[in-house]
């Protein structure tokens, strides 16, 4: 009996195998869809698993919001062709749309690659893109963060899709998000992406990294006065927190560099009427 050509059509949506493959999975069921859909399922985990040790240099950084949530996720593959095949783009949507599916915040590839939903499962769409791809395929990283009742979303994906950041700002003082703030929490993540912050508050950076660079101060004033010594270290760990936390970094837009990401946005709310503060914030590059 002919196979329905919808239900090959049907089969191929809900895997991403190709024609011949669906064709021939609902010939061996029978034209049973479910029994066809798992047999090709388990064909995907398994050419998946023969790709795992293969390397992943390639992939893509992408963002996606709604109303006040913005999700993330790091999707990386062996090739870079492969980021502009259409299957990709469209597991990188799904997987998106799944993370916002979930409730609240939170952070880590193995709570979107063990979700399900009606886009489909989180772990069956990766090894489902390796199957149709050829290629080694692994959700790397994966987040989302909420924005507060009294606050906005900013967000930021670099023109190669390499790098990328989501940002939540508390707004106050009765402060309404208008088109130049909302440029200016963009303008946070954008320059995130640059400029490689690696904590928005300097409470966040943890204590061993905060001990190792006091080591390495102590050792360049060695010779220094005993008196000066603190003092001086002292400095250098302001210095190192102008550097690496984020509001008190120079902003990338400034080319005098005497402005900080903190003014840039205090300067943006104060002209809507209000003030701003970063209260969330989490930025993946391909591969770091």
């Amino acid at each position: 009996m002919p196979l329905d050509t919808k239900m090959i059509m049907k089969l191929r949506e809900a895997t991403g195998m190709g024609i011949t493959n669906c064709k021939k999975a609902l010939e061996e069921a029978n034209g049973n869809f479910e029994a066809a859909e798992l047999a090709l399922r388990k064909q995907g985990l398994d050419k998946a698993a023969k790709k795992a040790d293969r390397p992943t240099g390639q992939g893509v950084v992408a963002v996606k919001t709604d109303a006040n949530r913005a999700a993330i996720i790091e999707l990386a593959c062996e090739q870079e062709p492969t980021t502009n095949n259409a299957r990709f783009a469209e597991a990188t949507e799904k997987l998106l749309l799944l993370a916002l599916s979930l409730p609240g915040a939170w952070e880590g590839a193995e709570t979107l690659l063990d979700a399900a939903a009606q886009t489909g499962a989180g772990r069956d769409l990766v090894n489902g893109l390796a199957a149709v791809v050829g290629e080694n395929v692994q959700l790397r990283k994966a987040a989302v963060i909420e924005a507060p009742d009294n606050g906005m979303l900013g967000f930021y994906v670099h023109f190669n899709r390499k790098a990328g950041a989501v940002a939540a700002l508390t707004l106050g003082n009765g402060v309404r998000p208008d088109a130049a703030l909302q440029t200016a929490a963009n303008d946070v993540c954008m320059h995130s992406v640059a400029a490689r912050p690696i904590a928005f508050r300097r409470s966040d950076i943890p204590e061993s990294v905060l001990a190792t660079e006091r080591e390495v101060f102590m050792e360049e004033v060695k010779n220094k006065p005993e008196a000066m010594r603190e003092k001086i270290i002292e400095g250098k760990m302001v210095k190192f927190f102008g550097e690496k936390v984020l509001p008190e970094q120079p902003f990338v837009k400034d080319p005098a560099g005497k402005t900080t990401v903190k003014q840039m946005l205090d300067a943006a709310a104060a002209a809507a009427g209000g003030t701003a503060e970063i209260t969330a914030f989490i930025r993946f590059e391909l591969g770091r």
